[in-house]
């Protein structure tokens, strides 16, 4: 691999700004109550492939011959005096936030209440590009083993930074990475979200071998002759940003072409080996196709 680099990921200490790296991919950043907290996001794996129409008419044809079934009245309870802030420094998970605010038992009873289909009962998302996805229009490899593999990579290089995250399933079947709401990530979550929640790249920003090995992990893979790191699809004016941030830090890349997934690709042996040199050793149980080198 030759001399190391002063930007390498083997070279740089841990931190929280390593994070970046998956939101340069497909994670995405939430702002709790005022900011006094927020949680990251990441939804691993390719984009499901929308479903026939003539499938989804005939679902839609044999919902509508289906009886109405009568709703249980809401119960209705009075809010407690509590301010979302004032739990936001106990790093609570965030099913337990909503429980201790009392949002989660007074919607409705349990027997009447179905499961949210992302997999994470009584938390709603903020309004933003990733908050549409809509389940009855696409549908997900029933198993990718890839992108199991990426949950748990993603998962070990939050908790060596000091920041637990567990799994979960996302609205069209993928896999789904979150934190709980902590008050360490506030900072980056205002980097990377504008005033009206959606996903921005912080001015100045730069790529180095630390936030590039997160980016792999969450996004990375060959593609014939290419190296793609993974754009996040609900985020494309973003595109152009990082692109400028990757050819800063030598890597030559360029934007995936119309009728592709959106992605950075590397071409070439020399500007790959760069990013081989950038993000360092691989882990030990690394899956086949994710690692430049």
């Amino acid at each position: 691999m030759g001399q190391l680099s002063f930007w390498s990921a083997d070279a740089r200490p841990r931190g929280l700004d390593d994070l970046e790296g998956l939101l340069c991919g497909p994670g995405y950043a939430e702002l709790f109550g005022r900011g006094s907290a927020a949680r990251l996001v990441i939804v691993l794996g390719a984009e499901p492939e929308p479903e026939p129409e003539g499938e989804l008419e005939s679902e839609e044809e044999s919902v509508e011959d289906e009886p109405e079934e009568l709703e249980a009245p809401l119960a209705i309870e009075a809010a407690p005096d509590l301010d979302p802030d004032d739990l936001a420094f106990l790093d609570l998970d965030p099913d337990e936030l909503a429980a201790r605010l009392g949002l989660a038992p007074s919607l409705a009873p349990a027997a009447v209440s179905p499961p949210r289909a992302g997999g994470f009962p009584g938390v709603e998302r903020q309004r933003g590009p990733h908050a549409g996805t809509q389940a009855t229009t696409t549908h997900a490899k029933p198993d990718d083993p890839v992108a199991r593999w990426r949950a748990r990579a993603v998962c070990c290089a939050l908790r060596v930074r000091g920041v637990p995250a567990e799994v979960g399933c996302a609205g069209d079947g993928r896999p789904e990475v979150r934190t709980a709401f902590r008050s360490d990530l506030v900072d980056l979550a205002r980097r990377w979200t504008t005033p009206d929640g959606m996903k921005a790249v912080p001015e100045g920003f730069e790529l180095d071998g630390p936030r590039l090995g997160l980016w792999v992990l969450a996004a990375g893979a060959h593609e014939g002759r290419a190296y793609t790191l993974g754009l996040d699809p609900g985020a494309r004016d973003l595109d152009e940003v990082l692109l400028t941030a990757s050819r800063r830090a030598g890597l030559g890349a360029a934007l995936a072409g119309p009728g592709r997934p959106p992605a950075l690709r590397v071409v070439g042996t020399r500007r790959q080996r760069r990013l081989g040199e950038l993000v360092g050793r691989p882990p030990r149980d690394l899956t086949d196709g994710v690692w430049p080198v």
